[in-house]
């Protein structure tokens, strides 16, 4: 609507300075012009023309419209055509004009054109005037001098009608037009500040509105996602929990008739439960703290420190998933957050076994180096992310479509890349469904 109501103001703006535009020049251009006029007709030398060549041929004109009338067109025009022919013939306007300009100083670029209007004759009654042309008819060519092409009424300098009292009065209107050639792109220059302004309002107004709109958005999508953790969090608790009660309370009342073997799984059961709890509120508080964490740099092997940790991870996680290691042919130091870099690898490495439905799951890590980068690849032969969901796998609670009903909060890869922009690194990801998904961890070489 804003934009609409600018557009409204910019309009009548043109329309104001169109009317308007160079009136003093204009003014000028009248009174000079009238000066030249004032006992002739047209130009210099004009009244003579009107003797000779057009009040001669009046006094016919009244006898076919008294004898004739339906002759009266077809011999009109012939006369005004043959009229106007010989004005154009000995006009001197060109030269009246351009000393105008020059008496005034104005600038020469400017264009005129002079127009017969009409031709009205006082009927026998005295009284009553008939019209015997008029230019809007179009039948001939009433241009007298000049060669202004656009003439409209913002451009018309003066319109005069002269009555004439000979053997036959008569009455005639014509009009003078000036203008620059270019006048559309003059008036457009002199409200050049005003568009600028207008063009930066609207374009003000639409960014407004844009980011007012994206920020909706954004909030409508957070509020969604939060809304969807909270349920999927209570899900996601309620499960072990209850598992917990329920082999507590199986413990409780029949613990006189469970055996030692019993017990113990029972035991195991509440012990993988109490982890998982254990891993998810882990996750929900690094999740919190990490962002506003300042990381603790040491310069260390890269190599020696990435085998040393998947190490851990293989007995971790030993008989479950293959972990295989290519190590950099030569030790690299670099500036590095151990147990960072640890949590990196160890999200990777329990996503890389959480969501693969393979009988062998298997994770490979080897290096590339270039002469700025060293990158770490970890490579899985999972089931892979769908290409629209790469751009989103990172944000805060995001769960994808191969995640299923998997157990997790959606905050292990957005704890990965918080990390990797705590240490200024880059990480990249390729994945085919079925396949399998590739992370690349670019570490930047000073």
């Amino acid at each position: 609507m804003l934009c609409l109501l600018i557009g409204f103001l910019v309009f009548n703006t043109y329309q104001y300075k169109d009317k308007n535009f160079q009136n003093i020049q204009k003014q000028k251009i009248e009174k000079s012009y009238g000066q030249y006029v004032m006992n002739d007709k047209l130009f210099p030398g004009g009244n003579k023309l009107f003797q000779q060549f057009l009040e001669p041929q009046l006094s016919s004109l009244y006898r076919t419209l008294a004898n004739n009338p339906k002759a009266l067109q077809q011999e009109q025009q012939q006369v005004l055509s043959s009229f106007l022919g010989e004005l154009r013939r000995y006009q001197n306007m060109d030269m009246v004009f351009n000393e105008i300009l020059a008496k005034h100083h104005l600038d020469t670029t400017l264009s005129y054109k002079l127009v017969f209007d009409r031709l009205d004759l006082l009927l026998p009654n005295g009284h009553d005037w008939k019209t015997f042309f008029l230019k809007d008819d179009g039948k001939i060519n009433t241009e007298i001098a000049g060669n202004l092409k656009d003439i409209n009424n913002n451009n018309k300098i003066l319109q005069l009608s002269v009555s004439v009292a000979s053997h036959v009065a008569y009455r005639f209107t014509y009009s003078l037009y000036v203008d620059y050639p270019d006048r559309m792109t003059r008036v457009l220059m002199d409200m050049l500040p005003v568009l600028c302004f207008s063009i930066l309002c609207i374009l003000l107004i639409i960014t407004i509105n844009y980011l007012t709109y994206q920020n909706w958005i954004d909030q409508r999508k957070e509020t969604e996602l939060k809304t969807e953790f909270l349920n999927h969090i209570r899900h996601e608790f309620n499960t072990p929990i209850t598992t917990i009660l329920i082999c507590a309370e199986t413990l409780k009342e029949q613990k006189a008739i469970l055996n030692t073997a019993e017990i113990g799984s029972l035991g195991n059961v509440i012990e993988r439960q109490a982890d998982r709890l254990k891993t998810y509120f882990k996750q929900i508080l690094e999740s919190v703290s990490l962002p506003k964490q300042k990381p603790d740099l040491k310069q260390e092997d890269i190599c020696s420190l990435t085998k040393e940790f998947l190490k851990d991870l293989s007995l971790r996680h030993s008989g479950k998933i293959e972990v295989s290691y290519t190590p950099l042919s030569l030790s690299k130091k670099i500036w590095i957050d151990s147990s960072l870099y640890f949590s990196i690898l160890d999200n990777l490495v329990n996503n890389a076994l959480k969501f693969n439905q393979r009988a062998s799951p298997k994770v490979s890590f080897y290096w590339e180096e270039t002469q700025n980068e060293l990158i770490l690849n970890i490579e899985d032969n999972g089931v892979g992310i769908h290409q629209e969901e790469l751009k989103h796998i990172f944000e805060k609670f995001y769960r994808s479509k191969s995640s299923g009903k998997k157990p997790g909060l959606g905050l292990g890869l957005y704890y990965v890349k918080t990390i990797i922009d705590l240490l200024d690194w880059d990480l990249k990801v390729e994945s085919k469904i079925g396949k399998g998904s590739r992370f690349k961890l670019i570490i930047i070489q000073p």
